[in-house]
């Protein structure tokens, strides 16, 4: 146990993130804001990813174990645990940008009556190779009202939330196997304000290993959008299905997920017309010639180079 309060409790899960895990953790000790314990639910691993966890000498590191019963109640076993007066989450395969951590505390200096403060974030693939920043806005703001109507403009990996808040709302629900960041930033925007600041939070990495890419798409798409019906029932009656009991079943399991290349290969395309559009046609055939080397027979890839040349 720790011997004070700390001001931070990072949660990370983590199953098999032997390939990402050092790098991960690494970027965290790194932060320019020390003051934080790292909670690691190593939820069954069975690659070297425990022993890596444990070669780190920090007295910050902290490792529970994990019940295998999904990510959500993963989470919840680090929340449990969790000291800190803020808490935020970064997957095993993810990176924190170096100032992150203390940009987000120097906020909440200024915002006392905010419960949590979201920011950018930019995907990078399999090397850390920075794909794209996604364009989620320029300007700091309350995004408190567009999420009670169900828009996220984010990623939960990018918020630092105060403790008590998810405590009250009696941490993630386990019902959602997938898209419980949604849920929660949902729900946290019925519980108070949420700030929005215009600067990279978070790098989340595209693989086909992680729990976006090994679960049917059907099934993430039935998640995320039961999500925003259960926020609907909520500001309408109150309650949703899951609180009454009565939460419909997800479907079956009967497509493959999308291999990650396409994905990735979809944000270059997107991020080179990004470029374009402010008129910095060099760097868009950069990132054009960079969608091709991913995916080199594919035909979209090549005819966005080629439209990317001949448009104004």
């Amino acid at each position: 146990m720790m011997d004070k309060r700390v001001t931070i409790s990072i949660l990370m899960p983590m199953r098999n993130a032997e390939a990402y895990i050092v790098e991960t953790i690494q970027s965290l000790l790194d932060q320019t804001f020390s003051d934080f314990e790292l909670i690691i639910i190593d939820d069954g691993s069975s690659d070297a990813s425990l022993s890596m966890v444990k070669s780190f000498i920090d007295g910050r590191i902290r490792i529970l174990k994990g019940n295998m019963q999904g990510i959500s109640a993963a989470l919840n076993r680090g929340l449990k645990s969790a000291q800190g007066k803020f808490v935020c989450r970064c997957d095993s395969d993810d990176i924190y940008p170096k100032e992150r951590l203390q940009s987000q505390i120097r906020w909440f200096e200024g915002h006392g009556d905010f419960i949590a403060v979201a920011g950018k974030f930019s995907s990078m693939d399999e090397k850390s190779k920075v794909i794209a920043e996604f364009k989620s806005g320029e300007s700091e703001c309350d995004i408190t009202s567009e999420l009670l109507t169900g828009k996220t403009r984010t990623h939960l990996g990018t918020y630092l939330v105060r403790k008590n808040v998810l405590d009250d709302l009696g941490g993630y629900r386990e019902y959602f196997v997938t898209a419980e960041d949604i849920d929660m930033q949902l729900r946290l925007a019925e519980k108070g304000l949420i700030g929005y600041i215009p600067e990279n939070m978070y790098f989340y990495r595209i693989h086909n290993d992680s729990i976006t890419h090994v679960q049917s798409s059907n099934k993430r798409e039935f998640y995320e959008s039961i999500a925003r019906d259960f926020l609907k029932q909520r500001l309408k009656v109150g309650q949703d299905d899951l609180q009454r009991g009565e939460a419909p079943a997800p479907p079956a399991v009967d497509n493959k997920p999308k291999d990650s290349s396409i994905q990735i290969l979809g944000y270059l395309i997107g991020e080179s017309w990004r470029l374009h559009g402010e008129k910095k046609k060099h760097a868009a055939l950069l990132v054009a010639i960079r969608a091709c080397t991913k995916k080199p027979f594919y035909w979209q890839a090549w005819k966005n180079i080629i439209m990317i040349l001949i448009k104004k």
